[in-house]
């Protein structure tokens, strides 16, 4: 859990680095805000996350979301499947275990289960997948960049869990609690 000796050095740091950002040292609420997001990163995370973030951004952050970017980039740029290279391991895949019929079709999803966002991408794309030609750009662009995305919103699940920023169960909050609700 993050200390708040290690927070406030960390916002210091960003405010005297961003000249003119609009966060007020001085006002608890604002403080405490930042820190309730942020207070499940360790000490040496958080000393991370904030030097990632300067190094790679030229504009102060506007909210702690934006701190937190910097490691769902991480995940995402940790995962041992690349986008570039996840039709070429699905084609694989398919191959070794015999094509889309009977029970390959089992095995396929069975070997891709360990990677929920290239299992979810293959559902999708499965008709296509099965008709696909090896020369077919246009249907490999499309699964690439619906990989990249599906892996980018496992990456914020996994970061806002691990920091403790989910929402709770939607069936464990009151009725009337969220504002769409009747």
């Amino acid at each position: 859990m993050l200390s708040k000796e290690s927070f406030i050095s960390g916002m210091t740091l960003l405010k005297k680095g961003y000249i003119g950002w609009q966060f007020d040292m001085n006002d608890d609420e604002q403080i405490g805000v930042w820190y309730m997001a942020l207070k499940g990163l360790s000490d040496k995370q958080f000393d991370n996350v904030i030097a990632e973030y300067y190094a790679h951004n030229s504009n102060p952050p506007k909210c702690a979301r934006d701190l937190t970017v910097v490691l769902v980039d991480k995940v995402v740029s940790n995962a041992k499947i690349k986008p570039e290279s996840a039709l070429d391991y699905v084609r694989e895949i398919v191959s070794k275990r015999g094509g889309w019929l009977y029970e390959g079709r089992q095995e396929i999803y069975s070997d891709l289960k360990r990677y929920p966002a290239l299992s979810e991408t293959v559902k999708e794309f499965e008709g296509e997948l099965r008709n696909m030609t090896t020369d077919d750009t246009y249907t490999a662009d499309r699964f690439r960049r619906a990989y990249e995305i599906k892996l980018r919103a496992n990456a914020i699940r996994q970061v806002d869990t691990a920091l403790g920023l989910t929402m709770p169960d939607e069936k464990k909050l009151l009725p009337g609690f969220l504002p769409y609700e009747q």
